[in-house]
């Protein structure tokens, strides 16, 4: 279900940020700023990929609600696979002391 989350958060993010932007400047606004809902989302959608940063991968999917039939099903099944981030952080700190009594 996190390989969902993170790809429904890439898809929801890069069109909703889109159809964002478009819609924008349709009314005349622009800028660097209406681009950085798409950029969140897009590294959220990676992180929650790789299985690291869960702030990201919530920001990320968070931004994706700009289109929503992929934004809300990827923010629940984020949510809802919270404790995949918390035991990546913990084997990866294991194999840090691992290296660490070694040297």
């Amino acid at each position: 279900m996190r390989i969902a989350a993170g790809i429904l958060t890439l898809l929801g993010g890069l069109i909703g940020g889109s159809l964002f932007i478009a819609i924008l400047h349709g009314l005349g606004v622009y800028g660097m700023l209406l681009s950085l809902p798409l950029i969140i989302a897009t590294i959220g959608g990676i992180m929650t990929l790789k299985r690291v940063h869960y702030g990201w991968a919530l920001a990320g999917a968070i931004c994706s609600i700009l289109f929503p039939f992929f934004g809300i099903p990827a923010v629940i099944l984020l949510v809802k696979r919270k404790g995949e981030f918390e035991v990546k952080e913990q084997e990866e700190e294991k194999e840090e002391e691992q290296e660490e009594e070694q040297v």
